[in-house]
């Protein structure tokens, strides 16, 4: 931590010049802006058992003031999402809700990496085929699911892109209007897809 440092002492009857007397204030002004702004503390120099319980709150945080350089890289932080932290899974209590966005297409479609996790409408008045490609083309990551719904009149078919599988039973064309399946990638080049399905 920063060492406060006065520069000018005095004796009892010395006589005090201002100049001299200016710059211990300026000393106590500088140690003390040190440590209101954070570059008066060593790294680490606080820990958490330093840190009373509760003590720091979302209003004693000033805007802008944590930042991705100043998180330990246990943690990763994105805008607007937090990123992958040391651990494979994340656990909670109560309820977590997702909003999920919607695209909608109006011809043959072939899906890409922006539908991850999304709703896929197929609005299409004749037959048509919504396409998995292949992981060469568009890289979705393992366990990525993407939900198809027959939202137009024409059947809608998945289709896999050469080099991919698509498990499913009893077929892969959504059964009727309105209806939906989704899409499940387990490996490289292969996908489950379940739902209201039809051969």
């Amino acid at each position: 931590m920063t060492t406060l440092t006065i520069p000018n002492s005095f004796s009892t009857g010395e006589v005090i010049e201002a100049a001299e007397m200016n710059a211990n204030f300026t000393a106590v002004k500088t140690y003390a802006e040190a440590l209101s702004d954070g570059s008066g503390f060593d790294a680490g120099a606080i820990n958490t058992e330093d840190i009373a319980d509760t003590s720091i709150t979302t209003a004693k945080i000033a805007t802008a003031a944590v930042t991705t350089a100043k998180i330990a890289a246990s943690v990763t932080l994105t805008t607007p999402n937090i990123g992958a932290a040391t651990g494979t899974s994340l656990n909670t209590t109560g309820n977590v809700i997702s909003h999920i966005a919607t695209t909608t297409q109006v011809a043959s479609y072939t899906l890409v990496l922006g539908d991850d996790g999304t709703i896929v409408q197929m609005n299409v008045g004749s037959a048509n085929n919504l396409t998995v490609p292949a992981n060469s083309s568009v890289a979705f990551t393992i366990g990525t699911q993407i939900i198809i719904q027959q939202q137009g009149a024409g059947q809608t078919t998945i289709v896999a892109a050469g080099g991919v599988t698509l498990s499913s039973t009893p077929g892969l064309k959504l059964r009727a209007q309105n209806s939906g399946a989704v899409c499940v990638k387990y490996s490289t080049d292969a996908w489950f897809v379940f739902g209201d399905l039809s051969a």
